[in-house]
């Protein structure tokens, strides 16, 4: 018998219809990198109809409000005047924020030690390879790779907690232990979490091949082992079956209910697109996630972004694991994975649909 037929009385405690445990906003679609992955198909220059400095406020504000996490992203938020405005203000009322900017000529020494003195809690950066023949082809702008190791190193001085983010794609999956090698040898001190984003073929994404299922449960496997001797948090995004994966060898290694319950909330359990995470772009327009833009659930500039996720029909679908289809919906394990929203709206233009990169097969 599965734990999630054993325990279903603590659904509810892996739904997150209240309030979202961590808002994206994309503050710009500028950048100066052509990045082969990006969701966003960032352009050179800014988008004259992006939120106003007092829209972006006011979306603090309810962020404040509602207590989520703000992730800052783009684009390049680095490309946006009033950024420091921004994150000051967004500090002053006590709003926890993160950001994700390029590793561009923007990014400098002194722009990371300002990071933590206001109170920045994580910095993203990108590595997709470990040299720079591999990070800077996939970025598509020489020197890409040698700016990220000097912001490491900057980071480290200013004592700046970083995240590390690697897509993974049929071509980039095989080199993910050296990444890991690289990470652990030269850069963990300012490492914090090093975040294997799983491709979702949107945007430029859409040229790159996605890996199979077996290999992403490979994936799995090598990450479970990996994650007990990394010096820093090692994790999958829009891979929600990791959840399943990880329950189930512990199980089978006689773990109990008690501190698997523990654990749920650590590893994420029941948080995926639209559920526990929203995505507001750089107009003010809602979707369950930067990878997921489908259905449109509103706008900021029509209602506050609280009322949107809670009420929103769409959002509220999302969040209904009973609701899913095929495989996804006959799966006990549904309610603290429910696959990738943005990979099955991707693969098969449906967003309840069964997410194409697992390989387990629900009990009859």
């Amino acid at each position: 018998m599965s734990w999630g037929i054993m325990r279903p009385a603590l659904f509810p405690a892996f739904t997150y219809g209240d309030a979202p445990v961590n808002v994206y906003w994309e503050m710009t679609l500028a950048c100066g990198l052509s990045c082969r992955h990006c969701r966003a198909d960032a352009i050179p220059s800014r988008d004259p109809l992006e939120l106003s400095t007092d829209e972006g406020k006011q979306l603090m504000r309810d962020i404040k409000e509602m207590g989520s996490h703000l992730i800052l992203t783009g684009g390049d938020p680095l490309e946006r005047a009033d950024l420091w405005e921004l994150i000051e203000y967004g500090r002053s009322i006590g709003l926890p924020i993160a950001i994700t900017p390029a590793v561009t000529a923007k990014l400098t020494q002194e722009m990371m030690q300002r990071f933590k003195a206001v109170g920045v809690a994580t910095v993203g950066m990108s590595l997709d390879g470990p040299n720079a023949e591999l990070h800077d082809g996939f970025r598509q702008v020489p020197g890409t790779f040698d700016m990220s190791m000097r912001a490491l190193g900057w980071a480290r001085e200013a004592g700046m907690p970083v995240q590390i983010n690697t897509t993974v794609t049929r071509e980039t999956i095989r080199r993910v232990p050296e990444i890991f090698e690289l990470l652990k040898t030269k850069a963990s001190p300012p490492v914090r979490r090093w975040a294997l984003f799983i491709l979702i073929p949107v945007g430029r994404g859409l040229m790159l091949g996605s890996p199979s299922a077996q290999e992403i449960e490979d994936l799995f496997g090598w990450v479970y082992e990996t994650a007990k001797q990394a010096p820093f948090h090692v994790s999958t995004v829009e891979a929600p079956q990791y959840r399943r994966f990880w329950l189930q060898k512990k199980l089978s290694e006689g773990t109990s209910l008690e501190e698997i319950e523990r654990r749920g909330r650590m590893m994420g359990f029941g948080i995926r697109d639209g559920s526990g995470i929203v995505f507001v772009s750089h107009r003010g327009e809602v979707y369950p996630a930067g990878f997921l833009p489908h259905p449109l659930l509103g706008s900021i500039r029509e209602k506050p972004l609280p009322e949107i996720y809670r009420t929103a029909p769409a959002a509220v679908k999302l969040r209904a694991m009973d609701e899913l289809h095929g495989r996804c919906g006959e799966c006990e394990y549904r309610w603290i994975c429910g696959g990738s929203r943005a990979r099955a709206y991707a693969a098969t233009g449906d967003a309840m649909g069964s997410d194409p990169l697992c390989v387990y097969q629900p009990s009859p």
